[in-house]
């Protein structure tokens, strides 16, 4: 019986006239007529992959393999919706929104694939290429939920978005993006700031989360003549978005590996 968790390549290899079946599933299928492609994305991706990819359900496409391999699909083999992944999202993450245009890479891998070859190579090159508050914008005719495994071990998150029948995938590091963000030069901002009343808080001994509950305790403190400056043992870039939402920023300066200065002021104070 063919299952959900097998690979397209094994069924193919299995089964050859699967490949019919597929293809009058789906046109997104036509590709596997290819050799060369089919080779190369077949091995990637399993039957439910496959169905979210191409937009079917699932559950039919296994209903129409098994039947050409002369087995039944019973109600009990049914995949659950818990199963069948989500890969769309509606929302931008906040990453995303605070990038400049500029920052985003663009690579439309339809052509490449209109030629019969792979892209997958094109793609980890592009990816090693990127600077660390860059973004990969990838551009498909499908939804390449293979590659979402690949990247996210290498620290990527992804977005998806769909537009008509074009895939528009960003691939991305939060942490790299809110830092590049929040990054800027502690002698730009001491020159906006008054600095009457300096707070200073030394986090850098406590375990976590005890660093970051400490410097949203201490932020009531802070008025327009005063700056929070953190002692910390590490960038706490998971607490800028926090700040952010309170009225607040922070600039951090990298004394060394193990010891960061973190200047915190509420937004109106930079003006």
């Amino acid at each position: 019986m063919i299952t959900g968790d097998m690979k397209i390549s094994e069924i193919l290899n299995k089964y050859p006239q699967a490949l019919e079946v597929l293809v009058k599933t789906s046109p997104h299928f036509r590709k596997l007529e290819n050799k060369l492609l089919r080779k190369a994305l077949a091995s990637r991706v399993n039957v439910i992959q496959a169905a979210n990819i191409a937009g079917v359900d699932p559950n039919e496409l296994l209903n129409e393999l098994n039947k050409s391999i002369g087995k039944d699909f019973n109600m009990s083999d049914l995949i659950s919706k818990d199963e069948i992944s989500e890969t769309l999202f509606n929302e931008i993450p906040d990453a995303l929104q605070k990038i400049s245009e500029d920052k985003i890479i663009k690579l439309d891998v339809r052509p490449i694939l209109d030629q019969g070859r792979d892209p997958f190579n094109d793609i980890m090159s592009k990816v090693k290429e990127l600077k660390e508050e860059e973004v990969l914008l990838l551009i498909n005719s499908f939804e390449p939920v293979p590659l979402y495994s690949v990247l996210g071990n290498k620290g990527f998150e992804h977005w998806t978005e769909k537009e008509g029948d074009v895939y528009k995938v960003y691939f991305f590091r939060e942490q790299n993006i809110l830092r590049s963000a929040s990054r800027k030069s502690v002698y730009q901002v001491a020159d906006k700031i008054n600095f009457e009343n300096v707070i200073e808080l030394d986090v850098r001994e406590l375990p976590p989360p005890e660093p970051m509950i400490k410097i949203l305790e201490a932020l009531p403190k802070i008025d327009e003549n005063s700056v929070l400056l953190v002692h910390h043992h590490r960038e706490p870039v998971m607490l800028y978005p926090k700040l952010e939402e309170r009225g607040f920023q922070a600039v951090t300066n990298k004394i060394d590996d193990n010891y960061f200065k973190v200047l915190i002021f509420r937004k109106e104070s930079e003006k």
